[in-house]
């Protein structure tokens, strides 16, 4: 007789001794601040989904600029403008 046929002929379902019900119950939790978990928050932070209009269930991710191009893009604006501002006042 094989392996898997002592297997299923000591199960539950064919009336086998099966003491599986009985074991003793362990609680635990998933693990906090993994490496996985640090990566999937630092991706999500740096990348953002784009769903283009003509073709709904297509998903495109795009990253995200970077602080410092954002902050350089948001001087250089106030400097245009603060430029505008001044060549309309004289």
């Amino acid at each position: 007789m094989s392996y898997w046929q002592l297997v299923f002929l000591q199960s539950k379902v064919n009336s086998g001794a099966y003491d599986g019900d009985r074991l003793p119950r362990q609680n635990w939790s998933w693990p906090q601040q993994t490496w996985f978990q640090e990566r999937l928050r630092y991706i999500r932070k740096r990348h953002y989904v784009v769903k283009p209009k003509d073709r709904p269930r297509l998903e495109l991710v795009a990253a995200r600029d970077s602080e410092y191009e954002q902050k350089k893009a948001t001087q250089t604006d106030r400097v245009q403008g603060d430029r505008q501002w001044s060549a309309s006042d004289a």
